[in-house]
């Protein structure tokens, strides 16, 4: 089989391709693409967790939905917010990191975090904040 034959048989139509439907990623950002558009609305406590150095993923800094699908950056980040934030300030972090990474096109269940961190932020979100 010659490799014209071989990419003919891997193309993917359009219509096929789960990814033809992600909205349009500006190549820039302030400071992470995950972050630029949630942070003003953080919760003090969350903030410095969305600077997480991107690092260690294969993700351009400004590509909000693979920063979103890589479990290592997620669980960096939902880990900040159990160990800095409590009760409603953890589920507007929460609410607002699913938000982003569903209108950035991600599948359910949005943001990609470790099961024993989703259970750590719902017993933090559950936790009185102390001031």
């Amino acid at each position: 089989m010659s490799a014209g034959a071989v990419a003919a048989d891997t193309t993917t139509a359009a219509g096929d391709n789960p990814y033809a439907t992600f909205p349009s990623v500006p190549k820039t950002a302030t400071i992470n693409g995950f972050a630029d558009r949630i942070y003003a609305l953080l919760p003090e406590c969350a903030r410095d967790c969305v600077r997480e150095s991107t690092g260690s993923t294969p993700c351009p800094y400004w590509d909000t939905g693979c920063l979103c699908v890589m479990p290592q950056w997620g669980a960096a980040v939902a880990q900040c917010f159990v160990d800095n934030c409590q009760g409603d300030d953890v589920h507007v972090a929460t609410s607002l990191a699913i938000s982003q990474c569903s209108s950035a096109g991600v599948w359910e269940p949005y943001w990609m975090i470790p099961a024993s961190l989703s259970t750590a932020l719902d017993q933090a979100a559950a936790a009185e904040a102390t001031t």
